[in-house]
């Protein structure tokens, strides 16, 4: 089933400004309990890990608190693009970690039933701003 460009633009919305204000609980409500999420910060928060994947909503929030409070305390996003197809969204948008260095990131989401069921995390090179 595609997403609306109404139901697109409201969920930008509410996972960007979830992120920026570090508000996990309502960035996590927007995700499926088996949630399939993938990026190569895990690896960075997790340095023990041999995987980049989390399998349930759990561990992405232990994940995400323990990254925002160790690695990314003044983790902020900002939106560039989006792009939807059928049921995926594909934003762009910069991540400023420290106010002075931004990384250019794409993330890409699948839905089912109005929740992510799956998200790819991509980043770009980081640059000063």
């Amino acid at each position: 089933m595609a997403l609306s460009e109404s139901f697109v633009n409201q969920h930008v919305k509410n996972w960007i400004d979830g992120w920026n204000k570090h508000d996990i609980k309502t960035v996590l409500s927007m995700y499926s309990e088996n949630i399939e999420f993938s990026s190569p910060k895990v690896k960075v928060v997790y340095p023990e890990r041999t995987s980049s994947k989390i399998s349930n909503q759990k561990e992405l929030e232990e994940y995400w608190l323990k990254a925002l409070k160790n690695n990314f305390p003044s983790l902020n996003f900002t939106p560039k693009e989006v792009l939807i197809q059928e049921n995926k969204i594909l934003l762009e948008y910069y991540a400023t970690l420290d106010g002075k260095h931004r990384t250019s990131v794409i993330e890409k989401f699948e839905f089912q039933d109005g929740l992510i069921t799956k998200s790819s995390v991509f980043y770009g090179s980081e640059e000063a701003i």
